[in-house]
């Protein structure tokens, strides 16, 4: 069943309710109630509940399918549409989280830029943000926003961007984009894992990548949440 779908049978039962009050009872704002309208999006289980807990009448739960796991597209999908909202809205989200920023910390998208100090500030953010490509929650205690310097992330990450860096995922895995500190110094790169050495590769193909050794001084300070800039 599609929100269509699900206006039209409540309109055959008589009950009149505006498209803004099922987004309001979804948690859900306009825009994004009317994109998934447009795009023919199946309605969820959890949504079917919601609206008959509140209107207080039974839904043909029995004609829908079980609900699948997101897929990754869809994930990232959401995850768009949850961003693209925080962007163009005043309005306060529910589900907001404070995450510590330091302001004075820069992971040098270029060729390094030295130490993660101890200044902080909080940064409010859509909690739901804070999800994996398989869906899975990230403890927020163990994120940090910070902000990247220089262009050779382009066009990933531009100068200015501020990511989310989740320091309980520090086991590298190839492909994947990390805040390091190398030599004392910090950097967010893609990395690729090699038999004897770790290539650290810029997404500017006008920046040359860098290798680390094992024996180097070198420290994951944890992965980029991917996708998200603030």
């Amino acid at each position: 069943m599609n929100i269509s779908e699900l206006q039209k049978e409540l309109t055959e039962r008589n009950i009149n309710i505006p498209a803004y009050k099922i987004a309001e009872i979804w948690g859900m704002d306009e825009t994004s109630f009317s994109k998934k309208k447009k795009n023919g999006t199946a309605i969820k289980l959890k949504n079917i509940e919601q609206l008959e807990q509140a209107l207080k009448i039974n839904l043909t739960k029995r004609d829908l399918p079980k609900e699948a796991p997101m897929t990754k597209d869809e994930i990232l999908k959401e995850l768009e549409e949850i961003k693209e909202h925080l962007i163009n809205t005043t309005k306060p989200v529910s589900g907001t989280i404070n995450l510590t920023y330091r302001p004075d910390v820069s992971l040098s998208a270029g060729y390094g830029i030295e130490v993660y100090n101890e200044a902080a500030q909080t940064f409010a953010i859509d909690s739901r943000l804070l999800t994996t490509e398989r869906g899975n929650k990230i403890n927020p205690k163990y994120c940090e926003i910070v902000a990247v310097a220089g262009n050779s992330m382009y066009p990933e990450y531009r100068e200015g961007d501020r990511v989310i860096i989740n320091k309980a995922d520090t086991t590298l895995t190839d492909g994947q984009i990390y805040a390091i500190r190398y030599r004392g110094q910090c950097f967010v790169k893609e990395i690729n894992l090699l038999p004897d050495k770790i290539k650290c590769i810029s997404l500017n193909k006008e920046y040359d990548p860098f290798y680390i050794n094992e024996n180097e001084d070198f420290v994951v300070i944890g992965r980029i949440i991917p996708r998200i800039r603030l």
